[in-house]
């Protein structure tokens, strides 16, 4: 019995569309696009520090080995990185592609980037301050510029026509990851239902949406998964500041919502450690540009 139609590109992109139409996510946020940028630029120096962790550096460390086995790198390669962030990836592919273009609109993420590009004395890097829902690839010179675009857990590509256009800006590959299953943890999804009276939902950025549509266009992608159900350890001011932050783009941090977060916090935290599972467990995709299948309607 076939359970969804795997070669229409169109039951994936509604499919795609409906989840993030019915995400209480999607539907909750009130900030907008420059709202969201500048938080990142204020959050720039903190994500720098927590990517730069075991963790971080294993999924770092994923997503180059793949990329290596592949042999998509090289002295010759053009990489377009999608929502560089701090440069945790456009600085090692630098040192191994011939150049990088890193797209990221914070200003703050960009300092430190080019500050780390600097240390290593790393010329191969130009940035784009620039959202990738900004980009107009035909007017802005990146149709079919690029080795190999890559785009990393990045907000940027979150639906049919971000994908396309990244499938748009390549000429041989691309790579994009993504969160498998439920992102968030513990304390996020029982405080949303404090605040909002409902169930946080589904992701409509899993990669599922992403690798179907990709698979009913024609395309085979390398999928794989990394990591996955984990015990994430805070301390109690990081655990707050952390919600604080996320609950900022939902709603407005008035005095009542911080103290019910801070006595959320303090309530669960033994040893002055706030401990919450979440789901680590992230999926990545390479593909090659071959041919051009038919665009989605």
């Amino acid at each position: 019995m076939q359970l969804f139609p795997n070669s229409s590109p169109e039951f994936w992109v509604r499919l795609w569309q409906e989840a993030r139409e019915n995400s209480p996510m999607a539907r909750r946020r009130c900030r907008s696009e420059q709202e969201m940028v500048d938080n990142w630029s204020r959050r720039a120096r903190s994500f720098a520090r927590r990517t730069g962790n075991a963790g971080g550096q294993g999924r770092q460390r994923a997503a180059l080995d793949l990329l290596e086995q592949e042999g998509v790198l090289g002295p010759e390669v053009r990489v377009l990185d999608i929502g560089a962030g701090p440069g945790n990836f456009a600085i090692p592919m630098a040192r191994l592609a011939g150049q990088v273009t890193a797209l990221e609109p914070a200003a703050e993420m960009v300092k430190i980037m080019e500050a780390r590009a600097g240390a290593e004395q790393l010329e191969n890097i130009t940035v784009i301050r620039r959202t990738w829902q900004e980009i107009q690839l035909e007017e802005d010179g990146l149709a079919g510029k690029f080795d190999l675009v890559f785009a990393s857990m990045t907000p940027g590509v979150r639906d049919p026509e971000t994908l396309q256009k990244m499938i748009g800006a390549s000429r041989d590959y691309c790579y994009l990851s993504g969160f498998s299953g439920r992102r968030w943890g513990e304390a996020h999804s029982e405080l949303w239902r404090r605040f909002f009276n409902e169930d946080i939902g589904e992701s409509p950025g899993d990669i599922i949406y992403p690798f179907g549509l990709l698979y009913a266009m024609g395309y085979r992608p390398s999928l794989r998964f990394a990591a996955g159900r984990q015990v994430q350890e805070q301390t109690p001011e990081e655990a707050i500041e952390n919600l604080v932050r996320f609950f900022w783009g939902y709603l407005d941090i008035t005095a009542g919502v911080r103290r019910e977060i801070e006595e959320y916090v303090q309530k669960r935290a033994g040893d002055g450690i706030f401990r919450q599972r979440i789901n680590g467990c992230h999926g990545m995709m390479l593909w090659r540009v071959e041919r051009a299948p038919a665009a989605p309607q």
